[in-house]
């Protein structure tokens, strides 16, 4: 894909991201002239019409978006088989590789990024859209420090119909929140509990749930309490703990009913940080039924509304009497029919509206479809069956690799079920550490879920600087199974050392053979006159001095002397040395002084008579030369050559 051109404008130029369904490019815009985020769909789901679906969702919610902490989505395309997103390229780094790197970040600096979060998701819940994968890899800072908040590749429209996609669960699983992990309905209270797992990460430096498995993390968001953050961090002020502890309540009615609201309370915080501590009034209740008495109104006259006796005529007791009798056969029909109804509901109580208890049998490593016919069979109602769908290592796709609740406890038949269904091995993205420090390497393929143990490193001599991660297998992308597949990573050792050699006073040949022997290159070559070197001879080398250690393959640059400079003048003197005759062989040595050095032995011989020496003089401007002849070490002659002198 690199260097390829999209839609005949968008270069690309380099990998920067990338997730389960796409990888995210660097590219340029040939029409405008400027660099943009292209998020191109992994080929794999190039022919699934579901993907291109949920891929065209995603630009088309965050396409209506536009806030200063959203990025911009410019342009949708399709090229050829490729199908793809442009948006806004932000230069700088995640919020998970800044924590990452610098640790827990200062609350202040917190504070004020989960604020500009609140303000995008603000923004985009008024317009009736929900995030559902709000994490630090989604939450951008540019080199300006400004947060930004992307991907919105699994948001969906605010409607009853807002729960996991084709019934699996979507978003990241330390992220979740308990009625994503329970695969229900989300709202904009689940963005608020996972902008909570953020903060909870930037003030602690931890994830609030950890576990070997996705499923492990899932059951503890929706079952375990958390490590309170200033239990991990005393630092943190009460107020904004209290913040957090608020957005991450388990129940939703004991969270923020809006991000604005969350907002408030996070410029409180810092203002204000003493303050008593958040308890939630609302917990998770078990499952159970509710029962009411009723107490019908009335009841039999007392005798007190029955006429006193005493001075009453007959007629009047009579009457009397007539409307006890009816009173009492009214209140006996009453009776009987209170009787009639609460045998009636005694039997419907028994025969219709009981719920059975039934044994759970064990559906594991069954394929999801016979499982769900085992559990109608034993009595349970096919509707109140929920799936789960997630990766799983020991179960082909399609069983189910966990069921709730577990083979052989005994339950109401109206219980619901949950049975969680293997989508296959769970796998994760090769991570991008190539030029990396090892140590930073393993931190980082250890938090994508890939252990020091699955890792195979080797050392080889690099310019890189030592340490350094120079090549990884796989490559960046591909999906692997944490703890199973392996990870090979070559590391340097840093540039091999060589000693270097002296190669002044050769020719350029020989210094060339001589450098390549002590596997060194020869870089720049270059002319240099000189009065004391013959032409062809170096009479320098640079950056390295004989004996310097270099690293293996460096260049050492050469200066070759062109002899003597344009405006040296070569003069010839005959120097006649006189013996007396007879005299027995004498010592005659003559010495040159000029441009070439002090001093210098012209002739050194014994001979047995008079002779004359043609002497050679260089001369450079403003100097003399001078010459000077000795026989048997004794001084017989001088001779001083200035710079316009003639010779002879």
């Amino acid at each position: 894909m690199i260097g390829r051109r999209l839609a005949g404008r968008y270069e690309i130029e380099q990998v920067i991201g990338g997730g389960g369904m796409s990888v995210v490019y660097r590219a340029l815009d040939q029409v405008l002239g400027r660099h943009v985020a292209v998020k191109v769909l992994r080929s794999q789901f190039g022919g699934d019409a579901d993907f291109i679906r949920r891929f065209r969702r995603e630009a088309q919610a965050a396409a209506s978006l536009s806030h200063p902490n959203i990025v911009n989505i410019y342009d949708v395309g399709t090229d050829g088989d490729d199908h793809f997103i442009v948006m806004e390229y932000i230069e700088g780094r995640t919020l998970k590789e800044w924590i990452q790197r610098e640790g827990p970040l200062p609350v202040e600096r917190a504070v004020e990024i989960a604020k500009q979060v609140c303000a995008a998701l603000a923004h985009a819940h008024e317009r009736g859209i929900v995030h559902r994968d709000v994490k630090p890899h989604n939450i951008l800072i540019s080199a300006s420090g400004a947060v930004k908040v992307t991907d919105f590749g699994i948001a969906r429209a605010v409607t009853a119909n807002t729960i996991t996609y084709a019934g699996s669960v979507i978003g990241s699983v330390h992220y979740f929140s308990p009625e994503q992990a329970r695969g229900e309905m989300t709202d904009i209270k689940s963005d608020i509990y996972s902008l909570g797992v953020v903060l909870y990460e930037m003030v602690t430096g931890h994830l609030p749930f950890s576990g070997d498995s996705p499923i492990s993390v899932a059951l503890k968001h929706v079952r375990e309490p958390l490590v309170e953050p200033r239990q991990l961090n005393p630092a943190i002020p009460q107020s904004v703990e209290n913040v957090i502890l608020r957005a991450m309540a388990k129940n939703p009615l004991d969270r923020y009913h809006t991000v604005q609201e969350m907002a408030a309370d996070l410029d409180r915080a810092l203002l204000f940080p003493n303050v008593p501590k958040f308890v939630p009034r609302f917990v998770e209740s078990p499952v159970g039924e509710d029962t009411a008495i009723l107490t019908p109104k009335g009841g039999l006259p007392s005798s007190s509304d029955t006429p006193r006796g005493g001075g009453e005529p007959d007629g009047g007791r009579r009457k009397g009497w007539i409307l006890l009798k009816r009173l009492s056969l009214w209140g006996a029909a009453a009776l009987l029919v209170l009787v009639l109804a609460s045998a009636t509901a005694y039997f419907l109580f028994t025969s219709v509206f009981r719920v059975p208890d039934v044994r759970m049998p064990d559906v594991t490593r069954q394929p999801y479809d016979q499982a769900v016919q085992v559990l109608v069979q034993s009595g349970f109602r096919r509707e109140n069956i929920q799936r789960v769908d997630m990766p799983n290592n020991d179960v082909p796709p399609g069983a189910v690799f966990r069921q709730d609740p577990e083979a052989g406890t005994t339950v109401k038949a109206n219980r619901p079920v949950t049975l969680w269904v293997s989508v296959g091995k769970e796998t994760v993205s090769m991570p991008a550490v190539e030029n990396m420090p090892l140590d930073r390497a393993k931190r980082l393929l250890a938090q994508n879920g890939i252990p020091e143990s699955a890792l195979t490193i080797s050392y080889e001599y690099s310019d890189q600087p030592k340490d350094t991660v120079i090549r990884q297998y796989p490559k960046e992308e591909v999906p692997l199974v944490p703890g199973k597949d392996k990870v090979q990573l070559v590391v340097s050792r840093g540039p091999e050392m060589v000693s270097v050699p002296d190669v002044v006073g050769l020719t350029e040949e020989q210094a060339r053979q001589k450098l390549a022997e002590a596997q060194l290159a020869v870089g720049k070559v270059q002319n240099k006159p000189d009065y004391k070197t013959p032409a062809g001879v170096v009479v320098q080398q640079a950056p390295y001095k004989p004996g310097d250690q270099a690293p293996k393959g460096r260049a050492v640059d050469l200066w070759v002397s062109s002899g003597y400079p344009k405006d040296a003048r070569i003069l010839v003197y005959n120097v006649r040395v006189q013996l007396d005759p007879g005299r027995p062989p004498a010592q005659v040595r003559i010495t040159v002084t000029d441009a070439r050095g002090t001093d210098q032995t012209a002739v050194s011989e014994t001979v047995s008579g008079s002779k004359t020496y043609p002497v050679q003089v260089v001369l450079q401007p403003g100097t003399l030369g001078d010459i000077k002849w000795y026989v048997d070490g004794q001084l017989r002659g001088e001779k001083v050559i200035p710079y316009n002198g003639e010779g002879d």
